[in-house]
């Protein structure tokens, strides 16, 4: 009787070391491009919630800047400081002063902004009445007050606002009657530069945009 032996045939040892290299080597590659798309995704958002944020923000104050009337830039490094008192909670606001700031916050002082009287009818409703917008160093974000009111935050808790500029030129209106250096403009013109960041992340973004005024004609 005849027996037969059968040969099996597998991987040898170094074609598996073969493999194995080639396998890691893929694996870290994928790996390595899936990470670097998660990091490229998570930066996309930060730069998309800092760049929402801020669109928003400035939208905001455009559209009451744009109808208002009699600017008044200010820099105080206290919220009670300064004749006008600016930026001190429940403070009534004169609605009969004007003042141009062709350099911004020079001083670099705490606080640094611009009010003005509404002449149209705001997005929140405040005819008539002084408005304030305001960057508050320390906290890091943009202030809103109402002439008589406490001031509150127009950007979210996820934004650190790193400077914030106001640029003010003819803000004596040609309707006025008193005394002043300053020359009288049918339009003011106002520039605002922001710049600012999400609080997890350390880039910068800047945004700036210019407003003039509009006179309501009706």
């Amino acid at each position: 009787m005849k027996t037969f032996n059968k040969t099996q045939s597998g991987f040898t040892l170094i074609e598996m070391i073969v493999a194995l290299g080639l396998f890691s080597v893929v694996i870290t590659i994928s790996v390595g491009a899936l990470l670097s798309l998660i990091a490229s995704n998570e930066q996309l958002q930060k730069e998309q919630s800092v760049m929402v944020n801020l669109s928003f923000a400035l939208d905001s104050m455009t559209r009451e800047i744009r109808t208002g009337t009699k600017y008044f830039c200010d820099s105080q490094n206290s919220l009670s400081g300064g004749p006008k008192k600016t930026f001190k909670p429940n403070e009534p606001l004169d609605s009969n002063v004007f003042n141009d700031c062709h350099e911004g916050n020079k001083t670099s002082q705490k606080f640094h902004g611009i009010s003005f009287v509404e002449s149209g009818q705001s997005i929140t409703g405040a005819p008539d009445k002084r408005i304030v917008y305001y960057f508050d160093k320390d906290a890091k974000t943009i202030m809103r007050r109402v002439s008589g009111g406490t001031a509150q935050s127009i950007v979210s808790s996820g934004i650190a606002i790193e400077e914030a500029e106001f640029f003010v030129t003819g803000s004596r209106p040609l309707n006025d009657t008193g005394g002043g250096s300053l020359p009288k403009n049918d339009q003011a013109t106002v520039t605002i530069y922001i710049k600012a960041r999400e609080v997890s992340d350390s880039k910068v973004y800047d945004m700036q945009t210019t407003v003039t005024q509009r006179v309501l004609d009706i």
